[in-house]
């Protein structure tokens, strides 16, 4: 079977991530998850393995502004692919079945009228075209966006001289540039419907803690591969909670793998 793996930046999980990484666990496909050494919460059911491994870098790469480590986690995510053949599966995914690749290749459908490809499950062959493209601006250019416009271009050059991870406005290399290199490519023919990776979309994720599940059936999730989190959204709303209603998504998921939200607090 296939593996899965994902980068955790900090020193313990919540319960959404113990749920989540618990869910492969569950169906035979025990996640592996690299840190940096700060990761004192490592539960059996998870491999933890040193972050060196695959990016072995003097910092982390975080947002001057809003400190987040999504830069980072962005160029993980493409050496992971490059070096090895897991999954990159981010850690607020709900494994339904093990994930598998078609040929090297899991990604999901991307967001035309928007540009855009979630990058929250993501896998590659090392020899895939268009993850050499990715790997060579990501790693080896001037780190200014093909996909703006030359207008665009001029005035970013303008205020800031050059392109660095720092001055790219965030989430750059994760989304837009999956989305501008894939569908350029043949590889876009690849691409699994979003559905059965991102089963529930966001704007029902006031469902997630409804009492009445069956609210859900309409979008046949059970039959899918994976429900995403998405972890900002879910750690707003959930912050604090240490219960769930009953019969609700998250209480049922929870009950099934035996995770108490009350020791693992967000």
């Amino acid at each position: 079977m296939e593996r899965v793996a994902t980068l955790w930046i900090g020193k313990r999980f919540s319960f959404l991530e113990h749920l989540c990484l618990k869910s492969f666990a569950d169906v035979d496909q025990k996640p592996i998850v690299y840190h940096y050494g700060d990761l004192e919460d490592i539960p059996d059911f998870i491999e933890a393995r040193n972050a060196r491994e695959i990016f072995n870098t003097e910092e982390i790469y975080r947002d001057p502004i809003t400190r987040s480590v999504a830069v980072h986690a962005d160029l993980f995510r493409l050496r992971l692919a490059q070096d090895t053949d897991h999954i990159w599966v981010d850690a607020d995914a709900y494994a339904l079945r093990p994930f598998e690749t078609k040929q090297g290749y899991l990604f999901p459908q991307g967001n035309k009228k928007k540009g855009r490809m979630m990058n929250g499950v993501l896998a590659f062959p090392s020899d895939s075209p268009v993850l050499k493209q990715m790997c060579s601006f990501a790693f080896d250019s001037d780190l200014l966006p093909p996909w703006w416009s030359a207008e665009r271009q001029r005035a970013y050059l303008e205020i800031y001289g050059k392109s660095t991870y720092w001055s790219l406005p965030l989430f750059s290399l994760g989304p837009p540039m999956l989305y501008h290199f894939i569908y350029q490519s043949d590889e876009r023919n690849r691409a699994t419907a979003r559905t059965d990776l991102y089963s529930i979309p966001p704007r029902y994720r006031s469902l997630w803690n409804d009492p009445d599940m069956s609210k859900l059936d309409f979008l046949d999730w059970q039959s899918k591969m994976s429900i995403h989190f998405y972890g900002s959204w879910f750690r707003k709303m959930f912050a604090g909670h240490q219960s769930f209603e009953s019969g609700s998504l998250i209480d049922h998921l929870l009950k099934k793998h035996g995770i108490d939200p009350a020791d693992h607090p967000i």
